[in-house]
């Protein structure tokens, strides 16, 4: 890009590796990764966990999108499709003529079927809805991986599912629904998303890290 790079500072060897490696896929996702660090890096913000993983959380939603993999069901919401289901109770309990002094009674009439059509569709959907998503995960990290290896199927699952959780915890953290969640930790999540994007994106050796931990360190004293 003709774009200039913003100049990261005090980044570890990894972070480092990873900034210009997001930036080499494209800028957008180098730019929320060093927002997440920066804001971390902001002590004297008391929500600044949950500012950080807003964007981390946001680096994981669009990978996808940058690696050309299409996730419909991935947004796809759960909380929409139950909200859905709930109209259609409410609108039923208003209008049958099966319930009655909390007792469902009689045959089957038009609002009841309604409802019953809208749970079947319901549950069918959530059957399918996982499965789907997960396909949407492993696609996104193969097409992520720029070795081009095939892993075993079941190697490929559990990666799906460490993505997930890692995705899990950092919307929990920006949601304010982990708020124990200590400093300590949260490092430990960013460490770990970032391993797990490196090692695909880019893989270098804790050698090769190292060594830019050194270059760094050399320029900070000549600095």
């Amino acid at each position: 890009m003709s774009e200039e790079q913003p100049k990261p500072l005090k980044l570890s060897g990894q972070q480092q590796a990873l900034y210009e490696a997001l930036f080499e896929k494209d800028q957008r996702l180098a730019i929320m990764y060093l927002g997440a660090l920066i804001v971390l890096d902001h002590t004297g913000n008391p929500d600044r966990l949950a500012l950080a993983a807003h964007d981390l959380r946001e680096l994981m939603d669009n990978v996808p999108k940058f690696v050309d993999v299409q996730i419909k069901a991935q947004k796809e919401s759960l909380t929409a499709k139950v909200r859905e289901l709930e109209d259609r109770w409410q609108a039923t309990l208003r209008n049958t003529e099966c319930y009655e002094s909390q007792t469902w009674s009689g045959q089957i009439d038009g609002p009841l079927l309604k409802l019953l059509k809208t749970l079947d569709a319901f549950l069918e959907w959530l059957a399918e809805h996982h499965p789907r998503r997960k396909a949407e995960i492993a696609a996104t990290l193969r097409r992520l991986d720029v070795s081009g290896r095939t892993l075993p199927v079941r190697l490929e699952e559990l990666n799906v599912q460490i993505w997930d959780e890692m995705r899990s915890f950092f919307l929990g953290v920006c949601h304010h629904g982990k708020t124990n969640t200590t400093e300590e930790e949260f490092r430990k999540w960013v460490d770990t998303l970032e391993r797990f994007i490196l090692d695909r994106l880019h893989p270098r050796t804790f050698a090769d890290l190292e060594t830019i931990d050194e270059i760094i360190r050399e320029g900070e004293r000549d600095a």
